[in-house]
């Protein structure tokens, strides 16, 4: 694996020897980046990071990077899991065309959460035909063997993209997707331009960014003055990231860095993307726990209408609610921790969670539960 190059360090006595474990593939990488990461914390205000990436999230978590920063050095997780950020309103379409008696196809993840009273689950429990897929082209294969509507719940960040636009060329006309896709970058736009925050370094999704590459961020940084870097899903890579962002600041350099070099190329993937400026139109959209972002979502250009649910049905529901005492919002937008939900861990547990971020795998909270961390503030 290809890592950035570090400096000779002497690392025979280090105190975070004993706190690494070696479920570190390379532990002395990691000790290295950590001592480079305290030195040059040491001469920093508190800083706070943000990654928006639910892999980020078990990686950092998994492996308690976060016990291992110096304690100016704050990382907060951000809008990353695509289950978690799809709107209430947008579950009540999916009950909505289920309850009508079509066939509902979605992602795992998708069948626990919770609309603005039932989840897909529910309404399979109660007879509807709702399937577990593992990708737009299995709902594609069910569609040309039924003669019933086939709908399928298309979400996903731009790393999912390209498959729903394969799709749109393969579908049948009993298909349709209802079009749940968001993009990553106005979003972290939105929380910048808020002022509900202050972020002074994004780690940016590595699986995104192997799509989209490096430019779509650029704006972002020149803007905002704010430095970013891509990082890949080791630990040492989001070590690295952090070292780097750290680096940045210090020499006030707001710049887009990728520290996923063996993967990630500076203009993404060209076919990717190529494909889906074919597909799709890019449109406003709500995002869970945000208001309206401009130019965040992707629905089928209007060759592709015909596939569009909310074009073909009739679909008819209320705005949606949150569930109430939910704090999904809040957990998307960086400004709590899970652990700082009251529900979390009392009345939202996995075996019956209240909001998505309890639901997704990639969910904040879903990762806080399976390893038991309390996400204090520093």
């Amino acid at each position: 694996m290809r890592y950035l190059k570090l400096d000779n360090v002497d690392i025979k006595y280090y105190k975070y020897q004993t706190m690494i474990t070696e479920i570190f593939r390379n532990r002395d990488v990691a000790i290295k980046i950590l001592k480079k990461i305290e030195k040059i914390s040491s001469n920093l205000r508190r800083i706070k990071l943000m990654h928006v990436c639910g892999t980020h999230e078990e990686i950092i978590s998994r492996y308690g990077i976060r016990s291992l920063l110096p304690e100016n050095i704050e990382v907060i997780s951000g809008p990353g899991c695509p289950v978690c950020v799809t709107t209430p309103k947008e579950i009540d379409e999916a009950v909505f065309l289920a309850d009508k008696g079509y066939i509902v196809t979605t992602f795992g993840d998708m069948l626990r959460v919770r609309g603005s009273k039932d989840s897909l689950e529910d309404i399979k429990a109660k007879g509807g035909d709702v399937r577990v897929v593992y990708s737009p082209s299995d709902a594609v294969k069910i569609a040309k063997k039924e003669n019933n509507e086939v709908i399928h719940i298309g979400i996903g960040f731009e790393t999912t993209a390209p498959s729903t636009a394969v799709e749109l060329r393969n579908a049948s006309e009993n298909f349709s997707f209802l079009f749940c896709h968001r993009l990553i970058p106005p979003a972290m736009d939105f929380l910048l331009s808020s002022g509900d925050l202050r972020i002074d370094g994004f780690i940016d999704p590595g699986h995104v960014s192997t799509v989209i590459g490096l430019k779509p961020y650029i704006p972002l940084s020149r803007r905002y003055n704010i430095p970013q870097v891509i990082a890949g899903f080791e630990p040492v890579d989001v070590l690295m990231a952090i070292f780097m962002l750290l680096r940045m600041i210090r020499d006030r350099k707001a710049e887009v860095r990728n520290e996923y070099v063996r993967v990630v190329r500076e203009n993404g993937n060209i076919e990717a993307l190529k494909l889906m400026d074919e597909s799709f139109q890019v449109i406003d959209v709500k995002w869970r726990g945000f208001p309206e972002i401009p130019n965040s979502g992707l629905i089928g250009k209007e060759k592709f209408y015909k596939y569009d649910a909310r074009k073909k049905f009739d679909i008819n529901v209320d705005e949606g609610k949150e569930p109430e005492g939910c704090r999904c919002g809040d957990i998307l937008k960086g400004l709590i921790y899970p652990k700082e939900c009251r529900l979390f861990g009392k009345v939202c547990k996995p075996e019956n969670p209240i909001g998505p971020c309890m639901v997704s795998q990639e969910g904040a909270c879903a990762i806080a539960y399976k390893y038991n961390i309390a996400y204090t503030a520093k």
